[in-house]
Order: C-alpha cells, then sequence, then structure tokens
C-alpha cells in the first residue's frame, strides 16, 4: 500500500486584498492529493485597517469591534470550508492574532505536522525580489516543510 507523501496542506487565507477570497487552487491541489486542507487567517495590522471601516458601517459603534471581527472572519472562512466541502475536500478554518504573519504561519506548519505549504504571490516586480521580500519568501527562506508559492 502507498502512503500518500502530502496528506495535510496549511494555506493561509489573505486578509487585506479587497477581492473575493480565492483559494481554489489549494482547494483544487487538496482535492488531487487527497489531502485536507488547513486555512489560517492571520488577522495583523493591514488587515484589520482594511476592515473597519466595513465593520464601522455595518455595527452603527454600538458591536464590539474584536467580535465583529472576528465573527467577520470566521465567516470568510467558513465559505472557504464550504467551497472546499463541495470538492470533496475536508478543510479546517483557524483563526488567529498577530503581528508577525510569517511566524505565526510556520508555528502553525510545525504545529499542525503539515507536509505542504501553499502560498500565493502577486509576483509583481521580478521573481527573486517579490519572492525574497514577501510573505512567500520568510516562508520559504524557514518552512518545515515543502513550500508551493502560487502566483496570482
Amino acid at each position: 500500500m502507498v502512503v500518500p507523501v502530502v496528506r495535510r496542506i496549511l494555506a493561509p487565507v489573505e486578509l487585506a486584498e479587497s477581492r473575493e477570497l480565492e483559494l481554489g487552487y489549494a482547494i483544487g491541489l487538496a482535492a488531487q492529493l487527497r489531502a485536507e486542507l488547513l486555512l489560517l487567517a492571520v488577522i495583523d495590522t493591514p488587515a484589520t485597517v482594511n476592515l473597519i471601516g466595513r465593520h464601522r458601517a455595518m455595527s452603527g459603534g454600538g458591536r464590539d469591534f474584536d467580535k465583529a471581527l472576528k465573527d467577520e472572519v470566521q465567516a470568510m472562512l467558513q465559505q472557504i470550508v464550504d467551497q472546499a466541502a463541495l470538492a470533496g475536500v475536508k478543510a479546517l478554518g483557524h483563526l488567529t492574532f498577530s503581528e508577525n504573519v510569517e511566524e505565526q504561519i510556520l508555528k502553525e506548519a510545525l504545529v499542525q505536522k503539515v507536509d505542504l505549504i501553499v502560498v500565493r504571490s502577486r509576483g509583481r516586480s521580478g521573481i527573486m525580489k517579490s519572492l525574497l521580500g514577501s510573505t512567500a519568501g520568510e516562508i520559504l527562506k524557514a518552512a518545515p516543510c515543502p513550500v508551493l508559492v502560487a502566483r496570482t
């Protein structure tokens, strides 16, 4: 019997982007490999700032901001988990607060004993510059497992 090499995939969720969360590549890969997909959302300063306007408008100042923020991110993660389920992939979403996104991703990879990390990179100004100076680059340098960088 052949044991799969990749059983658990960690896919960080980029919260700071204003467009819809797109993890179709990670979901498709997990489906092909029959691997479990672990989604990690790290709320850091850029993500928080991006989401503040929406919360203030929605809550009218009446709800606790931290709770509203957590609820919104949990809802985003649940949408991805549901999307993965439609593709036949078991997915779990996790949310944490940290100022150091790269460190938190690497810590999660160790704790969850993942076999692969799938990160996205925009690759705007040359592959080496974008990788070595970005979150993807930092993860590549220190990851405890293979890293797949998907250009978006």
